[in-house]
C-alpha cells in the first residue's frame, strides 16, 4: 500500500481534512503541500492553502503562498506589535526591499530579529496563530484536493519548532466548536460594535474597563479589523465581544457605506487608477482618484482621506516632491502615505522610509493582482486602523 509521501498526493471530502493529514506519513519530508478546494476552483482568485513541513513530523507553517522571507515578515506585522513602532520600520523596509528582490532568507531576518527585542517564542506563537486561523478558514472549505511539494531546504529556513499535527488539528477542531457557539452573538467578523451607552452606565464596570470598551468601540471599525489592529487572534477578539454583547454593553451592527473608509490614488495613468479602484472597492472602502500631481493637494484637503497612494514617477512632479509638499500641511501630514511604483530599487524603498511611507509595488503582471489586493488590505488596516486600535490598549 503506498504511503501519502510516496504518492505526494490525495483527494479529501468535507470534513475529512483533518483525518487525511493525521496520516504519519504527511509530514515526514520537508516541503509544502498545497491544498487545493473544489468549491473554489471555478473562482478567479481560486484560493489555495500551503502547509510547510521542515520533515521532522511536525506543521511548521501555513499561508496561501509558501513559505518565504515575504511571507515570514507579513505574518510577524500581523502578530507581532512591536513591529509596528516607529523604530522597527526602517528595518521592516530594508528586509521588504530584499525580500522582493529575493535577496534576503527568512533565516536571515529572523536572525537579525532578534536583537532588535523580538524573541523566538514571539515568532513561534505568530506562527502558530497563524496555523490556527487559517485552519479556521481550511477545514470550512469542504472537499478538494491536496499535493505535495519536496523541498530539503526548508529546514534551514524556519528555525522555531513546530508542531504536532494531531494536537494542532486537535486544538483546530476544538476551535470550529467554539465559533459556533458565538455565532448567536458573533454572526460575522464584518460587524461592527456600537456602544450601548445606557447598559454601560448601569453596568458599574471598573472605570478603567469602561473607558477601554468606549475607546475601542468608538472607531466604528469591524470586528476582523480591531483584531488585526490589536495584533490579536480574532477568535480571542470574538470571545470578548460575545461577553459584551450578552451583557448588552454592545451591540453589533452590519457596516454601513456612510462608514466606509476613504482611500485615495495619486497616479497619472488612467489604466492604473481604474485598476486600483477597482480593487479598493471590492475590499469595502470609497475610492478618489487624482490623475494630475498638481491639483492632489487641493483634492485631499476636500475629502481628508484616511490613506493616500502615491506614485512615484509623475510628469511635473514626482511621488517625493509630492509627499514632501503633502508633510508640510499641518492638516494633511498625519495622512498615512504609502508610495507606489513599477520598479524594486532599494533606494527608493528607503527614500520612501526617509519620507515616512510605506512602500508598495504595483503588479507587473496579472498573476500577482491577488497578492497586490492582499498587501493593499494589510497597509490599510495596519495605518489606518492599527494605530488608533493600539492607543486604546
Amino acid at each position: 500500500m503506498q504511503t501519502l509521501e510516496q504518492t505526494q498526493q490525495f483527494s479529501f471530502l468535507s470534513q475529512e481534512l483533518s483525518e487525511k493529514l493525521l496520516d504519519p506519513s504527511c509530514f515526514r519530508m520537508a516541503g509544502h503541500w498545497k491544498l487545493q478546494f473544489s468549491r473554489l476552483a471555478n473562482r478567479q482568485d481560486n484560493t489555495l492553502g500551503y502547509l510547510g513541513s521542515n520533515g521532522d513530523g511536525t506543521i511548521s507553517y501555513s499561508g496561501y503562498h509558501p513559505w518565504s522571507s515575504r511571507e515570514l515578515l507579513q505574518i510577524a506585522k500581523r502578530y507581532i506589535l512591536q513591529t509596528r513602532h516607529e523604530t522597527f520600520k526602517p528595518h521592516i523596509a530594508r528586509w521588504q526591499a530584499a525580500s522582493k528582490q529575493q535577496k534576503i532568507m527568512p533565516q536571515a531576518i529572523f536572525e537579525q530579529m532578534l536583537p532588535l527585542g523580538i524573541t523566538p517564542d514571539q515568532v513561534q506563537q505568530a506562527l502558530r496563530l497563524k496555523l490556527l486561523n487559517d485552519f479556521d478558514s481550511f477545514l470550512m472549505l469542504g472537499a478538494g484536493e491536496a499535493h505535495f511539494t519536496p523541498d530539503p531546504h526548508l529546514q534551514d529556513q524556519i528555525s522555531v519548532p513546530g508542531w504536532s499535527p494531531s494536537e494542532l488539528l486537535k486544538e483546530a477542531l476544538e476551535r470550529q466548536v467554539l465559533w459556533q457557539k458565538l455565532r448567536p452573538m458573533i454572526p460575522s467578523m464584518n460587524m461592527v460594535p456600537v456602544l450601548n451607552s445606557a447598559a454601560m452606565d448601569a453596568a458599574n464596570l471598573p472605570l478603567s474597563q469602561q473607558q477601554w470598551i468606549e475607546k475601542i468601540v468608538k472607531h466604528q471599525r469591524p470586528l476582523n479589523q480591531i483584531a488585526i489592529g490589536l495584533a490579536k487572534d480574532p477568535l480571542e477578539v470574538a470571545r470578548l465581544f460575545a461577553k459584551w454583547v450578552r451583557a448588552d454593553l454592545v451591540q453589533l451592527q452590519p457596516v454601513q457605506e456612510a462608514l466606509s473608509t476613504t482611500v485615495m490614488i495619486i497616479d497619472d495613468s488612467p489604466l492604473v487608477l481604474k485598476q486600483f479602484q477597482s480593487l479598493v472597492r471590492a475590499l469595502g472602502y470609497q475610492v478618489q482618484v487624482c490623475q494630475q500631481a498638481e491639483t492632489a493637494l487641493q483634492q485631499m484637503a476636500q475629502i481628508k482621506p484616511a490613506i493616500a497612494f502615491i506614485d512615484i514617477n509623475m510628469p511635473g512632479i514626482t511621488g517625493f516632491e509630492l509627499v514632501k509638499q503633502i508633510r508640510q500641511q499641518p492638516k494633511l501630514a498625519a495622512i498615512p502615505l504609502v508610495i507606489l511604483t513599477g520598479e524594486q530599487k532599494l533606494s527608493n524603498k528607503w527614500r520612501a522610509q526617509w519620507s515616512g511611507c510605506e512602500f508598495l509595488t504595483k503588479p507587473l503582471a496579472s498573476s500577482e493582482i491577488n497578492q497586490f489586493q492582499l498587501q493593499l488590505q494589510e497597509l490599510i488596516q495596519t495605518l489606518v486602523f492599527g494605530p488608533s486600535l493600539i492607543a486604546s490598549t
